[in-house]
């Protein structure tokens, strides 16, 4: 035994000095993840595979276009994006909407599976999780790539079409972030072509552009040099790969293609600003941007490198948030960072928000923080617990590995092909950040700072409300109290938390199982504690060494007199913030650094309940955590008081803006003068006591008895139970039993239709139908209503954006609940031109009418593929369990059994979606508003 001992040890220290020898000479490149197959065809065109089984089943498809907005004319501005939509309105082998439309009848979901993007620099197709056993539909997919690449019909009739679809879209984008950031982009980029090309473009051009303006784009642009596919999931690489090679080498190269140059920001070496006044902003925002060209370094050095300017990001985010904590802190919110801006360039990002009024003294608290960083560095022990915290985040990242789904690869071949970025994978990255993390020192990540804050360009960006009398902060102020910092004396940062400080304050005094049974049909347990908390434990081998807990109660604000509902939503909304035991959060944190245990609490309208997740390494620091939400949770005054003077304000100070009020318009209709549906306003405000908040709180979360706690996981139960006893067993009880409380159902009833006008900027109708209606439980008629929504969201689709080109998209939700009685609901809504909004809105109905008619079985086919797709049952994932455990305890319906979704799903018919139909929109309740710009 002594022998087998020194042999194994023997050959950890060869592995491990190898590991040391691999990364001895940083120049080396990062090694490419060998299990992704990469080529070049002739043609230029570049292709990836990778076999990946996380689904099990599925495939996704992408195709990358190195080509955006940057790169269109004067006449061509927004071509990039509507060439995006235009590949989903005919190809060469599927003309007008056959490609959608087979898609679906495979249970591959436009808008959800099926999407693209455009920005300045790229164009991003992908067709996610496609069952990959149907090969018939898999060479389909690669037809689908292959016309994208060079197939595009792109036909007048189609782009007719489109335009208004695209106008729609133009409208919905026009929000105040949008307005802020073209108004913005001539500064940040300094005039470049990146300041004017916004992606959507301009609707003038959309509206009129010459389609052979549309082609020439497309011919110049989409061509194979330019061009990626990626291939991952449960496929076989081999017969891919040749597919692949059969099909896309066939499609030629462009003969002396145009250069696709990269786009070069002049460098100013005066900073440059801009004032920008926006009315629905009622902060004043301060940023600082400095540019740096940049290149993708692929070494070792360049990896090494990546950590340290993460870890000084993650580090002044923790000063902030600290010095915001401490209630203390003269801004609302401020950070300082490092990280990109638009291709070949990068960006150091200072900036500050504050009370209007409070600009000087909240930017010079913030730039004080990182001149004190500038001046003395960080602290040896916050960088220590950074690094043991990293080092977790990467070992619980390689037990993962083989659950990484296909689309986040995909997700990062697409930076590798677009930014020449390194693919690692995921041993090696954990091998590396094992040996490099310890090495970073801290002098390495202070230097950050003053690398990046360089003089040359430099942009100010100032933005604020509209104010009467209120002068911006200037260019010259904000150099001067940046001049008089940096010139001050500093003083260091002391780090006051004990590293070696305990979790808990008070010895719990433990509990027993008194009783415990077998759940034979879930393969669970449930074992009940001597303070009466009933435990029900599963489980789960799947060697993710990770465990979750829920405990669940009924109660909520439903037990509580209307006078209580503010401080009650503090006791929801404020305490988390607040910390726990002895520590604030930024305390928290540094005590617990290195452990991966986490826990919060929601106090919900019907019911109460704990959640709490951790590696088997650190159960003990989870189940103390819960111990304590229960026992030991901080009430911080101090906090409490900045919180209510930050929410004063923003009352006082709220901008009364289209879609605010919309916001408050429709929850006052909906609400229908119910007493419990309050206002956020001063007099709410008026209404929270601290002291009232903390007894709510107990309330809440001081009775075990009445909490069932579900925990799932990777771990043995013997090894489970002391924990159970000594920690869950020790929460006080009162033996009290609760149930939630039914105040009435206020929603309109009849139909209650509104026409609202209000003041815009940007003109445009927002139609909003919200129905409600009582219904009788069962599995069928949950999934039926679900199918209702779906098949209604397919005939939007087709007939109110497609063939009208009325609106960017019409969202539909079906929702259901059975607490505090059975209502179904649907909710419906769409943006559109106001001058179309009642013929729409009489689209919709017209809809409505006809399913109660005629369900269509090639929509009825469309929308069951594609929930059966979506109910895998993940059997060896916590999460999934824990829903089929909670489930059965809360409602007695066995998520495991046939009966509870594939009997329903594979016999519904479209008769029984029209009875469906009938029976909801026969007597559902309608409230019907119409918001519509004000006219002088």
């Amino acid at each position: 035994m002594q022998r087998v001992f020194i042999l194994l040890m023997g050959a950890i220290l060869i592995s491990t000095a190898a590991f040391a020898q691999q990364f001895a000479d940083l120049s080396q490149p990062v090694p490419f993840d060998t299990t992704i197959r990469k080529g070049v065809l002739p043609n230029g065109l570049t292709y990836y595979l990778k076999r990946n089984l996380s689904p099990k089943g599925l495939a996704s498809f992408y195709i990358y276009q190195n080509v955006g907005a940057s790169l269109e004319t004067e006449q061509q501005d927004g071509l990039a994006h509507f060439l995006e939509h235009m590949a989903f309105n005919g190809t060469n082998t599927f003309p007008g909407k056959s490609m959608l439309n087979m898609l679906e009848h495979n249970g591959v979901k436009f808008g959800k599976d099926v999407n693209a993007y455009t920005t300045k620099n790229e164009t991003v197709y992908n067709i996610s999780r496609v069952p990959s056993q149907r090969a018939g539909l898999v060479d389909s997919c690669l037809l689908i790539l292959r016309d994208w690449c060079d197939e595009l019909s792109l036909e007048e009739k189609e782009i007719d079409a489109e335009r208004g679809v695209i106008s729609e879209e133009w409208r919905t984008r026009r929000t105040a972030a949008f307005r802020v950031q073209n108004k913005m982009a001539p500064t940040i980029y300094n005039g470049s072509i990146y300041a004017y090309r916004d992606v959507i473009g301009e609707l003038d051009v959309i509206q009129n552009f010459d389609p052979e303006e549309l082609r020439n784009f497309y011919h110049e642009w989409y061509r194979t040099d330019l061009q990626a596919i990626a291939i991952v999931g449960d496929i076989d690489v081999d017969a891919i790969e040749q597919r692949v090679i059969e099909l896309f080498s066939a499609i030629p190269a462009i003969e002396n293609p145009k250069e696709r140059g990269a786009v070069v920001i002049p460098d100013n070496q005066e900073a440059m600003c801009v004032h920008i006044s926006e009315k629905e902003y009622k902060n004043v925002n301060i940023n600082l941007k400095i540019r740096h060209k940049s290149t993708q370094d692929n070494t070792l050095e360049g990896l090494r490198e990546s950590y340290i300017n993460r870890f000084f990001n993650a580090l002044m985010k923790a000063r902030y948030k600290e010095l915001l904590l401490s209630a203390k802190a003269p801004f609302l919110n401020a950070g300082a960072s490092y990280g990109a801006l638009e291709r070949g360039y990068k960006a150091f990002n200072f900036y500050v928000s504050a009370n209007v009024g409070e600009e000087t003294e909240a930017f010079k608290g913030a730039y004080t923080e990182l001149q004190r960083v500038v001046q003395h560095g960080f602290t040896e022990s916050e960088l220590e617990r950074l690094k043991a915290n990293t080092l977790v985040a990467l070992k619980n990242s390689y037990h993962k590995r083989n659950s990484i789904n296909s689309d986040a690869y995909c997700k990062a071949i697409k930076r590798a092909y677009l930014e020449d970025a390194i693919i690692a994978d995921a041993k090696f990255k954990y091998q590396f950040g094992k040996e490099m993390i310890p090495g970073i020192t801290v002098e390495e990540v202070s230097a950050v700072a003053s690398r990046y804050l360089t003089d040359i360009n430099r942009s100010y960006v100032v933005i604020g409300p509209e104010k009467e009398g209120k002068a911006f902060i200037s260019q010259e102020e904000i150099e001067a109290i940046m001049d008089e910092v940096e010139n001050s004396t500093i003083q260091p940062y002391v780090d006051m938390t004990p590293t070696d400080a305990p979790l808990m304050s008070v010895t719990p005094v433990p509990g027993e199982i008194v009783e415990e049974k077998d759940i034979e049909e879930f393969g669970a347990q449930e074992w009940t504690l001597s303070n009466g908390a009933k435990v029900v434990f599963k489980q789960v081998k799947n060697n993710s060494k990770k465990v979750i807990l829920k405990a669940i109660s009924k109660g909520g604000s439903s037990l509580y007199d209307t006078n209580d509902l503010p401080s009650f939503k503090a006791a929801s909304a404020f305490v988390s913030g607040f910390g726990i035991g002895a520590y604030n959060p930024s305390q928290f944190k540094k005590i617990t650094a290195g452990k991966t245990a986490a826990c919060s609490y929601q106090i919900g309208v019907y019911n109460e309940s704990i959640a709490a997740n951790s590696m088997v390494q650190d159960l003990e620091t989870m189940f103390q955590l819960v111990f304590m939400r229960f026992e030991e949770p901080r009430f911080d005054r101090l906090a409490f008081d900045k919180l209510m003077e930050r929410n004063y304000y923003n009352v006082e100070n709220e901008a009364k803006t289209a879609k605010s009020i919309m916001r408050d318009t429709l929850g006052t209709l909906s609400a229908n003068g119910n007493p419990r549906i309050l206002k956020f306003d001063k007099a709410f405000l008026d209404q929270i006591n601290f002291e009232r908040m903390k007894e709510i709180y107990f309330e809440r979360l001081s009775n075990a008895a009445d909490f069932t706690f579900f925990i799932i996981g990777d771990v043995e139960a013997e090894s489970l139970k002391p924990l159970v006893e000594e920690y869950i067993g020790a929460i006080n009880t009162t033996g009290k039993v609760e149930k939630w409380v039914d105040h009435g159902d206020y929603f309109p009833k009849g139909k209650n239709e509104h026409r609202i006008y209000l003041p815009m900027t940007e003109p445009k109708a927002t139609v909003v139908i919200k129905m409600s209606s009582d219904a009788n439980y069962s599995r069928e008629t949950t999934i039926y209503h679900n199918i209702l929504g779906s098949i209604l969201n397919l005939r939007f689709t087709e007939n109110i954006r497609e063939k009208e080109g009325g609106t960017y998209g019409v969202k539909v939700r079906p929702t259901g609940s059975r607490i505090p009685e059975m209502k179904l609901g649907l909710n419906i809504q769409f943006d559109c031109d106001p001058a179309k909004a009642d013929y729409l809105k009489e689209l919709v109905y017209k809809e409505l009418t006809e399913v109660r008619k005629t369900v269509l079985q090639s929509d009825l086919d469309k929308v069951v593929l594609n929930m059966k797709k979506n109910n895998r049952k993940a059997l060896m994932n916590n999460n999934y369990w824990l829903s089929v455990l909670t489930k059965f305890y809360e409602t007695g319906e066995n998520r495991m059994s046939a009966d509870y979704f594939d009997n329903v799903i594979n016999n519904v018919t479209t008769k029984d979606i029209q009875k469906a139909a009938n029976k909801f929109l026969k007597k559902a309740d309608v409230l019907d508003v119409i918001f519509l710009p004000e006219t002088k």
